[in-house]
């Protein structure tokens, strides 16, 4: 199934909606049918993006508990849920600060899980639900400068697999995508903290170029969707050939 009934007023929340990569896929699934709830930090581009697809939008900092649980409050059953938000400090380790790290590994790695956590105290997932994490390839390979980073999408990831071990019972998955360089506001604030050099030799690490927001929202919807009904605790690299 494709098209405005692939997802059939499914309620979805996306979480991280405001960035390059959750935008791109909260616009993506309401095409698709779905039924969105938008979170995002930043309150005017979150209600640009809910008067643009409609659905409902709740600006709140999920670092902490009472916004985890202000957010599980809010919604309703759910379908499924994506988590794009995320931090990229990347220095060499000498020059990162105790708060880049903290802040790296908290909302990169402690926040999703802590949310699914409140979401299934409350019961607001639904059997057979769908949980997609955005991780990104730096946690599989060792850059120089992405040591929290990559620490922090790697710990994404090892959750994911147990968490979906946990969930099958229930009919839920539990799955994750790492993409590689996506030409997003976020990639852009990295590129220019590295020489034109050392960006034009990452490059040429793939393939396929560089990719596009689009790319992670068709594989994100893919996982979301019955069509992978039988994949979970996978990581699907989106990376243009760089995982080769």
């Amino acid at each position: 199934m494709s098209g405005a009934d692939k997802f059939n007023n499914q309620q979805i929340l996306v979480v991280g909606a405001t960035g390059g990569l959750g935008c791109a896929i909260a616009r993506h699934l309401q095409i698709e049918g779905a039924d969105l709830i938008v979170s995002g930090r930043d309150e005017g581009k979150l209600a640009a993006l809910s008067k643009e697809i409609g659905g409902s939008s709740l600006s709140v900092d999920l670092s902490g508990a009472a916004g985890r649980a202000q957010l599980a409050e809010a919604v309703g059953e759910l379908d499924g849920v994506v988590y794009a938000a995320g931090v990229a400090p990347v220095a060499p380790v000498r020059y990162l600060k105790d708060a880049d790290i903290e802040a790296c590994l908290n909302l990169n790695t402690a926040v999703p899980l802590l949310l699914i956590r409140e979401l299934l105290k409350n019961k607001k997932l639904k059997a057979g639900a769908s949980i997609v994490w955005i991780s990104s390839v730096a946690s599989a390979r060792g850059t120089a400068g992405y040591a929290a980073y990559a620490a922090s999408k790697a710990g994404l990831e090892a959750s994911a697999r147990c968490l979906a071990l946990e969930l099958a019972p229930k009919g839920m998955r539990v799955n994750c995508i790492a993409p590689g360089m996506i030409e997003t506001d976020m990639a852009d604030a990295t590129a220019e903290r590295i020489s034109d050099e050392a960006l034009a030799a990452h490059l040429k690490a793939y393939p396929l170029g560089a990719g596009q927001p689009a790319d992670v929202a068709a594989a994100t919807s893919f996982l979301l969707s019955q069509e992978s009904r039988w994949v979970t605790g996978i990581t699907l690299p989106v990376d243009g050939g760089f995982s080769i």
